[in-house]
């Protein structure tokens, strides 16, 4: 087979279509009743540096949150009491199995026992301001320690209801892993990072996604560069790991080469709050980059990248989430794939859910909280949606196109003639080719 961009197209476009499931069992983990009972921003990092798929058995993953609720949810009414909201907190899961008790989670206490967030900015760049609190970005394992990039808020008591915050600055964290496996949040350091830029009309910052493209991470084509992507428009920066706390040998993509210059970034189209890039092995897609979003909104992209800074093709929605809500209301964001957990050719996705009306969360507690769903790339099972295909001829081989999604599609050559069909769901596509 020679197929394209179209494969993505395929992807089903709602849980009724194949292609996409809801993964109930991931979902279930992170709808909690006691302690840890809801976060949004979730990331997973793999403890062993390895960031492909089929490796979480014997592994550790540190999943990093951003505003966290830690308190009770009454099972009868299902409303939180005892509840209070911290701004970040971790957790880490043994194996790729999601199990309640191979996860425990971490967060802050203070000099009476009170839950507090795990991390809060000690940097020079927050001394002026009366507020500041840590959002965790994505991070990666290297050498014992973990580095997250964490943004940096302060209030802004001009933004609407839910988004009174701005964003101010990126501050790098620096985690320790014990022999144990297990970070030690207590032993942390950080540091201000000139990743946040804002200047001729422009303001983006770096860290709302990471793709360690080693050979220590799995990496299928490795060039042994950290890649780093930011928003507000979607830009990438590499710098090699053992350099990534000197800022002085970070370059970024300027739109035909690496540049020193953070003011020169380019941008490379519609990205998100929160995404992932992650190389693709085997399949249609071999030796491109996945990119995994979504603004705020139902629809969960895609886009298709010939490498760690693209060109990435058109964003293709692969996914509704249904919990939108206008009456509510209840919104989601944040979506991005998480390949340390996913097995081969079957990629495990998160998207946050949450509500602009404050008591509705308090009431409802399995708003807030982590969705995860599961996509995979079948063209066979495409084909059942497209049965009609059209042939043409070239230098004596048939090239079949199935109209797609957003009018594009994919081509089967088959040059020997002959027959094949596929079955799927009690439906059957059936070609026959008559060698010309």
């Amino acid at each position: 087979m020679a197929l394209g961009l179209g494969v993505v197209a395929t992807i089903a476009q709602s849980l009724q279509q194949p292609g996409v499931s809801k993964a109930e069992d991931w979902t279930a983990l992170f709808n909690r009743r006691q302690g840890w009972t809801g976060a949004d921003g979730i990331f997973a990092i793999p403890l062993n540096g390895y960031e492909g798929p089929d490796h979480a058995a014997g592994n550790k993953n540190l999943f990093v949150f951003s505003d966290t609720f830690i308190g009770q949810v009454d099972s009868q009414t299902n409303a939180r009491k005892n509840s209070v909201m911290i701004h970040n907190s971790l957790a880490v899961l043994s194996g790729g199995i999601p199990v309640a008790d191979s996860m425990h989670f971490l967060w802050g206490k203070d000099s009476k026992g009170a839950a507090i967030s795990a991390f809060t900015p000690s940097v020079p760049s927050v001394a002026g301001l009366a507020h500041s609190w840590y959002w965790l970005q994505d991070g990666f394992y290297h050498h014992g320690f973990v580095y997250d990039l964490a943004l940096i808020l302060t209030d802004n008591a001009a933004g609407a209801a839910g988004f009174n915050f701005k964003e101010v600055g990126v501050a790098l964290i620096k985690i320790p892993i014990g022999v144990d496996g297990e970070p030690d949040i207590s032993k942390a350091v950080q540091m201000d990072t000139p990743l946040y830029f804002s200047g001729g009309g422009r303001t983006f910052y770096f860290g709302c996604g990471i793709m360690p493209n080693t050979p220590e991470a799995g990496a299928p084509n490795p060039d042994g560069y950290v890649y780093v992507y930011g928003r507000n428009a979607l830009v990438v920066a590499r710098v090699l790991p053992d350099d990534f706390e000197d800022f002085t040998k970070w370059a970024y993509w300027d739109g035909s080469g690496w540049n020193p210059d953070i003011s020169k970034t380019a941008s490379l189209g519609l990205g998100g709050p929160e995404l992932s890039v992650t190389p693709v092995s085997g399949g249609s897609l071999q030796g491109k980059y996945l990119l995994v979003s979504s603004q705020l909104s139902p629809d969960i992209f895609v886009r298709v990248g010939d490498s760690p800074h693209g060109p990435f093709g058109a964003a293709i929605n692969v996914y509704k989430a249904p919990e939108w809500d206008t009456t509510v209301p209840v919104y989601t964001y944040n979506a991005k794939a998480h390949p340390s957990l996913s097995a081969h050719g079957d990629w495990l996705v998160t998207y946050n859910v949450n509500t602009s009306n404050a008591s509705a969360n308090l009431a409802h507690a399995d708003i807030y909280h982590p969705r995860f769903f599961k996509m995979r790339f079948d063209p066979a099972q495409a084909i059942r949606f497209f049965p009609e295909a059209k042939a043409k001829w070239e230098n004596n081989t048939a090239f079949f196109g199935m109209e797609m999604e957003r009018g594009m599609g994919w081509n089967w050559l088959y040059p020997q003639g002959g027959s094949t069909a596929w079955g799927l769901d009690g439906r059957t596509l059936r070609v026959t080719v008559t060698p010309k």
